[in-house]
């Protein structure tokens, strides 16, 4: 039991030690690719070729550590465990986004409508500006301002999970071997 644990408990912060630190750098990186500057979404471009792709990798490598040091008894236990933990962190983290746009949504309004203002489509690159007024520039500005796809913070998580169970199936050599385990071979018996 303590090894299913400490295997988790590694695997989550291996791939919090790989996913975070990529998760900002990148972004800065990639510029106007990270997202569109007239709408602030993040492009499907960024989400297919350089999200899905680093959490995949970071959770194939969290999936084989939280193998290895969980041990051969306890693996499946504790592969599935790390994939769970991880699909329920992100999908809380979803909901916790749409709340707090949904409560930012109501409270510009309330403004808007106090300050006698119209609100309109470009509510974003006004946030641009404002950021970059304050001194900020335009990549920083853009990333204050960047709204990610309800799709993909649907999605993301699951990606993540299927990972880590990928890479914590690694450990037990796919279906080939797992069949020959079934089926008791021994490797090097000729059977004379």
């Amino acid at each position: 039991m303590a090894r299913l644990l400490i295997g988790i408990v590694a695997g989550y912060l291996v791939w919090t030690l790989i996913s975070f630190p990529l998760g900002e750098v990148v972004p800065v990186m990639l510029g106007e690719r990270h997202a569109d500057p007239q709408t602030g979404l993040v492009t499907s471009w960024y989400i297919f070729v350089v999200q899905w792709p680093l959490t995949l990798m970071a959770s194939v490598i969290a999936g084989l550590v939280t193998g290895l040091l969980a041990g051969k008894a306890e693996r499946t236990q504790a592969v599935q465990g790390l994939a769970m933990i991880l699909i329920a962190i992100g999908l809380f983290s979803m909901a916790m986004t749409f709340v707090a746009e949904n409560e930012s949504d109501k409270k510009s309004a309330t403004l808007g409508e106090a300050a006698g203002l119209e609100i309109v489509e470009g509510e974003i690159l006004g946030e641009v500006a404002r950021s970059e007024a304050a001194g900020a520039t335009s990549e920083e500005a853009i990333e204050t301002a960047v709204i990610e796809p309800l799709w993909n913070l649907l999605t993301l998580p699951l990606v993540a999970g299927l990972g880590v169970i990928l890479g914590g199936g690694l450990l037990n050599g796919g279906p080939a071997a797992r069949e020959q385990a079934r089926l008791g071979a021994t490797g090097g018996n000729s059977g004379d």
